[in-house]
């Protein structure tokens, strides 16, 4: 959705002459906040009001229903949308007008109070705390109270005081604002990401369950930052064959099929939906994992085995994977979660997910 970077550092360093506008000006000015004022030619100091920045209101849903980052559009709500798992595949990387046009409304439907605390690096640390917090008043005072033993009192108090906007965001916004925060997080220093990525794998088990939001979420920090600070090697193709990958492709299909459904007729067609875009050699290696087999935490080592496979295996998943959540025509917020972390993890951008009559 283009929130933050949809490319990796260094090849946008290949494009860049110089650092970015804001890093420039706090070589003289540290405490600038990244904010230009408003400036006119005619030496007019105060913008027109025409132009003056209107107040924040709530995002109007003009698309239909969206779960996880993903756009599902009905022009008649009283009907479930229905989705064309043929015409996704072909916007991977290539938002539309509407992508982005839906990208700019949630991003401009953010609380004052996020869109500055996702330009700030420990600011960042504290927004994606405050996402991880519980709605349990009880365990959110516990987990506050752990975590101000485990960070600087200012990101403490930063996350106590941006779980309220945090909380009454709608959860379709979740994911965006770890994009939008990916920027600010990459300013931290080696020893603040060591201390935030540790942090960050406490707040996820502090409950003692992961959920599908926070296998996303961490592993989307994980693969962008990691790298950069030395928590894993960056990517390369090691992989030119299907054939030593295809557990992993099992591995996830299922996943996504049991996020869908409980029940296990719908589980088994929306694995056999997605399986045979695999185009495995062998398509009898290709079974159904039962539910206890294919959960979040068995889900990170095949995943990072995909990262390092060949452009066209990434793409035969990527297109698996869709028909697979989109078997039965809907998206629930579960799959869209998990398939934006796939999505993510194989470096192939995917905008919102529309739904056409």
């Amino acid at each position: 959705m283009f929130f933050g970077n949809g490319l990796s550092e260094p090849w946008l360093g290949l494009l860049e002459t110089h650092p970015p506008l804001a890093d420039r000006i706090r070589v003289f000015e540290p405490n600038f906040d990244g904010v230009f004022p408003y400036t006119r030619y005619d030496g007019c100091a105060q913008p027109p009001a025409e132009v003056a920045e209107p107040k924040r209101q709530p995002m109007q849903n003009i698309f239909g229903s969206v779960l996880g980052g993903a756009i599902l559009a009905s022009g008649d709500t009283g009907k479930p949308p229905v989705i064309r798992p043929h015409a996704v595949l072909p916007n991977l990387g290539k938002p539309t007008p509407l992508h982005l046009k839906y990208a700019e409304q949630l991003r401009e439907s953010l609380p004052d109070s996020v869109r500055a605390a996702a330009r700030e690096p420990l600011d960042a640390v504290a927004l994606v705390y405050a996402m991880l917090l519980s709605n349990d008043d009880a365990r959110r005072a516990t987990q506050l109270d752990e975590l101000a033993r485990r960070v600087e009192p200012a990101v403490a108090q930063e996350t106590t005081a941006l779980f309220p906007d945090v909380s009454r965001a709608a959860v379709h916004a979740h994911l965006p604002m770890v994009n939008l925060a990916l920027g600010a997080l990459r300013r931290l220093t080696p020893e603040q990401f060591h201390q935030f990525s540790a942090t960050l794998q406490w707040l996820v088990e502090s409950d003692g369950k992961v959920e599908l939001f926070e296998f996303a979420l961490q592993k989307i920090i994980l693969h962008h930052l990691g790298p950069q600070f030395g928590q894993g090697p960056r990517t390369v193709v090691q992989y030119y064959s299907l054939k030593p990958l295809v557990p992993d492709c099992v591995m996830l299909l299922s996943a996504l099929a049991n996020a869908g459904s409980n029940d296990a007729g719908e589980i088994q067609r929306a694995f056999a939906a997605g399986a045979p875009y695999l185009r495995a050699p062998n398509e009898e290696e290709l079974s159904l994992l039962p539910g206890d087999q294919c959960g979040v935490k068995q889900l990170d080592a095949p995943l990072d085995r995909m990262a390092a496979a060949a452009p066209l295996i990434k793409k035969n998943l990527l297109e698996a994977c869709i028909h697979t959540v989109g078997s039965d025509g809907v998206i629930v917020e579960a799959e869209a979660e998990l398939l934006r972390a796939i999505s993510d993890t194989l470096d192939c951008p995917m905008p919102p997910l529309v739904a056409v009559e």
